[in-house]
């Protein structure tokens, strides 16, 4: 039996239409909705709405934002009771395809070696598009595969592959770490899934991607409504948490020369997000020093770069 895991933070409309098509979908399963302290009425919506469906939907309430990593590993703690012998990621704003699950459990069933797996996720928007099929780790980065792509040009029902978005990632039970969690609690944004993928490695542990297995994402929805501020402060973030990852995964030469490859395109994102030469070359010298010395990214940290980009004033 899978737990499902949906995080809701300020986002009934979207958590129900998933719920909504999970209802729909075959598998043995239960849905655990994780409320991330929303500040609207979508508690209340989600628990009224998930009480008539067919589907078992179990609402807890977090009381405040922990972020992604955090919210998935207390949804996965809550969901041991159900004793599952898998969790699945999903994303609150993604919908699915009746068969996305029994796809996979009936893959599992036959290479019960693969442990970690994704479904082949389409724009929500442009159902014929891939936006994600998984990826390859490159030094310190990750190359996506058919990423943009019209999902015709897939010709295999499988795909090996060594990263999965978070968006979409079933993982065996066996996989959580002595903690009871699947996801490192360093980051409150960005970058588990790539950390993760990297633990996955190194415990060579594989990872497949299920074309058959189809959803769906509503990319973008949230990305358009950032300022500018906002998304400098998403880049920024991005790029800090990978550097960290691979200062815990690279040697220590491996990791200045990944340093040194990602200040240009660090400093090309920044300009790309309003800074001038100078202040993007500042920032740039700002985010070596913090990769450098951070362990992580705290709620703080998300407040001050992504909210209220104070963290830039002095750039």
């Amino acid at each position: 039996m899978t737990a499902i895991i949906l995080i809701n933070w300020n986002g009934a409309d979207d958590t129900i239409a998933c719920l909504d098509s999970l209802d729909k979908a075959a598998g043995e399963f239960v849905v655990v909705v994780a409320d991330n302290g929303s500040t609207d009425d979508s508690l209340s919506r989600i628990r009224d709405y998930s009480s008539h469906l067919s589907v078992k939907v179990d609402v807890v309430a977090l009381g405040k934002n922990w972020g992604f990593a955090v919210g998935n590993n207390r949804a996965v703690s809550h969901a041991a009771k159900y004793n599952p012998d898998s969790y699945m990621l999903l994303n609150n704003d993604t919908e699915v395809e009746p068969d996305f699950l029994v796809k996979i459990e009936d893959y599992r069933k036959r290479h019960p070696e693969i442990k970690v797996l994704g479904p082949l996720i389409k724009y929500w928007y442009d159902r014929n598009k891939i936006w994600s099929c998984g990826g390859e780790l490159v030094f310190g980065s990750r190359k996506a595969y058919f990423k943009d792509m019209d999902a015709g040009t897939l010709k295999t029902a499988e795909l090996p592959v060594s990263f999965i978005s978070g968006c979409a990632l079933y993982a065996d039970a066996s996989l959580l770490n002595p903690n009871g969690n699947l996801l490192t609690e360093r980051f409150f944004f960005g970058e588990e899934d790539f950390e993760f993928a990297h633990r996955m490695k190194q415990h060579g542990e594989k990872m497949v991607i299920l074309t058959d297995s189809v959803i769906y994402h509503k990319v973008g929805s949230s990305a358009r409504k950032m300022s500018a501020r906002a998304k400098l402060g998403r880049d920024y973030l991005y790029y800090l948490g990978r550097l960290i990852v691979v200062r815990e995964y690279y040697n220590p030469f491996s990791t200045a020369l990944i340093r040194l490859l990602s200040r240009r395109r660090c400093r090309h994102y920044f300009i790309r997000d309003g800074l001038d030469k100078n202040s993007a070359q500042r920032l740039v010298v700002r985010l070596m020093h913090d990769a450098k010395t951070k362990e992580g990214i705290n709620y703080e940290d998300f407040r001050s770069i992504v909210i209220e980009g104070s963290f830039f004033d002095n750039i």
